[in-house]
């Protein structure tokens, strides 16, 4: 991973990080729903959702947003991320709410960003800061090296001259020095010395990095004079002040003069290491390739300010996600190629919940063996395996009948009855009815382009399943690549414990966001939660992590 890919993991406290899990049991006042002002048959459905679910009618928001199947990248910032964030946090729903619901008539897609003239000279002016930058820190490190060594003649500077290893080099530099000056005796000497060393600190990190070093001590140092002691009150002052206002430029990523004013800080506070992230986040901002996405994949990273719009990241509330990020949202979708399908999706969701989803398992592998004839990996049957090895998990683990395809052409029409929970794929763009689906019966399958469209007549796969009784299914906007789909072997295990809801077994399970997938389905639906085939401890023990109690919830 790049500088710029990891910027807004380095921040200098700009943004605040916590270790995200997401807690279990999702709740009705913990769902927020989004419809588009200009389709009245999703605000409808929306309503009706809050009557069957018992959420707050007061956590719907209505954009003013095309009704279309998808929308320009600026609109998509201006239009729904600025006002659903407003909105959380007029309504005190920013640390409570853990999942948003979008509906029929919300576009599917996100295209990929275009820059304007002006947006194209400003990536150009970002680049030449970047590479200033770059060069200062590679002199500052020297320059801090050539005093270690004045200083310590054993010292010995490093080499190699990237940003990272610069900063380490710096870093290795400063240490010495810091042990060298503690040693002179001499005050005048001393003194020279320090200053000369806080000059090269103040231009890698800045007054900020100034105040972290020092103004703790110096604000409560008795041996200082009172105005002495007030200039480093003043200092922490200003930093504070500095960093609340480079948040509230960062929240307003896709506003030019924010981003300006964001620069503007980081060069005057927070030095050259606060100038490059800046400078490589908004760079990054402003780079066009691969950004387009699906809007609900997107979404799911409403409150994080800057990060890479091209390609994905992963996504933090995957089980076997380790680390910090800011907080993550988890997006569902209640949509179909008609209200009326969106309305029993809704009625039967509830109604089969109350007693349990009943049927057997459809798996559709192809065959694939997981090695090629070399004995090397094949992605394609790395990827087939995890369908049989689902075979094996249910057959093994549960009384639950199944029906296993292993051949290279998916199932016949309407071969399979009684159908609860299906997998399998390719057939791009070619659905086949293959089973017949009993009511509440949740099925994905695995193949490129099967969300391009939705409300238009069509044979992608997510309209016919959805036509054909699946309650719940998902499907990628645009080329996702294999490894953007939940593993079948978690995702459906994980289902059939019945401790978890929808939105909670695909969020834990599925692993980029700022990508290609969306899921359609009713988030709280839990169908198995009646008659769970399957025991937590039954799980694959990697995925038993998918239960850990957060250690830091949202907020």
């Amino acid at each position: 991973m790049n500088l710029r890919r990891c910027i807004f993991w380095l921040a200098l406290g700009i943004v605040a990080l916590c270790t995200i899990r997401p807690a279990l049991a999702l709740q009705p006042d913990e769902i927020v729903l989004i419809t588009n002002k200009n389709a009245p048959d999703g605000q409808k459905l929306a309503s009706l959702y809050c009557q069957l679910r018992n959420v707050p009618a007061d956590h719907v928001v209505a954009l003013d947003i095309p009704a279309a199947t998808e929308m320009a990248f600026d609109t998509y910032e201006t239009a729904v991320v600025a006002p659903v964030r407003q909105f959380l946090e007029d309504h005190q729903l920013q640390k409570t709410t853990k999942c948003l619901v979008t509906f029929y008539g919300v576009p599917l897609r996100i295209r990929a960003k275009q820059n304007t003239p002006a947006e194209d000279i400003e990536l150009a002016s970002l680049r030449k800061v970047q590479a200033d930058a770059t060069d200062q820190v590679r002199q500052t490190a020297l320059q801090l090296e050539t005093q270690a060594a004045e200083l310590d003649p054993s010292f010995k500077p490093g080499a190699g001259d990237s940003v990272q290893v610069s900063l380490a080099r710096a870093q290795a530099a400063s240490e010495a020095i810091s042990r060298q000056i503690e040693a002179i005796t001499d005050p005048t000497e001393r003194g020279n010395q320090t200053r000369k060393f806080l000059a090269s600190i103040e231009a890698l990190g800045g007054l900020a990095e100034i105040d972290s070093r020092l103004g703790e001590s110096q604000r409560g140092n008795p041996n200082e004079s009172a105005d002495q002691r007030q200039h480093w009150v003043d200092l922490h002052a200003n930093v504070l002040q500095a960093r609340e206002l480079a948040k509230q430029f960062q929240s307003r990523r896709w506003d030019s003069d924010a981003r300006a004013q964001l620069l503007h800080i980081s060069q005057e506070r927070f030095g050259l290491t606060g100038t490059l992230r800046i400078a490589d986040a908004e760079i990054d901002y402003l780079t066009t390739d691969a950004t387009a996405s699906a809007l609900d994949n997107e979404l799911a990273l409403l409150w994080w300010d800057y990060y890479p719009h091209g390609h994905w990241m992963r996504n933090p509330l995957q089980y076997s996600f380790s680390g910090q990020s800011p907080t993550t949202l988890m997006v569902m979708r209640l949509d179909a190629p008609d209200p009326p399908t969106v309305e029993k999706l809704m009625r039967t969701s509830i109604e089969v919940e109350k007693t349990g989803l009943n049927g057997i398992i459809a798996i559709d592998s192809r065959g694939l063996p997981p090695t090629d004839a070399k004995g090397n990996p094949d992605t394609y049957g790395q990827f087939d395996e995890t369908l049989r090895n689902l075979a094996y998990i249910v057959r093994t683990r549960t009384n639950l009948k199944i029906r296993l395809d292993e051949q290279d052409v998916v199932f016949p029409p309407h071969s399979v009855k009684n159908v609860a929970l299906y997998c399998g794929w390719y057939s791009v763009g070619r659905y086949v009815p293959g089973c017949d689906f009993n009511p509440g019966a949740i099925g994905y399958h695995i193949a490129s382009y099967e969300l391009v469209s939705l409300h238009e007549p069509s044979s992608y796969w997510v309209h016919g399943l959805l036509l054909d009784g699946v309650v719940g299914t998902l499907g990628p906007v645009a080329e996702p690549y294999l490894q953007a789909f939940p593993r079948p072997d978690d995702f459906f295990p994980l289902l059939l414990t019945g401790k978890l809801t929808l939105a909670e077994v695909y969020w834990k399970t599925t692993p980029m966001t700022s990508w290609m997938i969306s899921f359609i389905g009713d988030p709280l639906y839990t169908p198995y939660k009646m008659n769970p085939p399957m025991k937590v401890e039954d799980l694959p023990a990697p995925l038993q992590r998918a239960f850990d109690v957060p250690q830091n919830p949202p907020g």
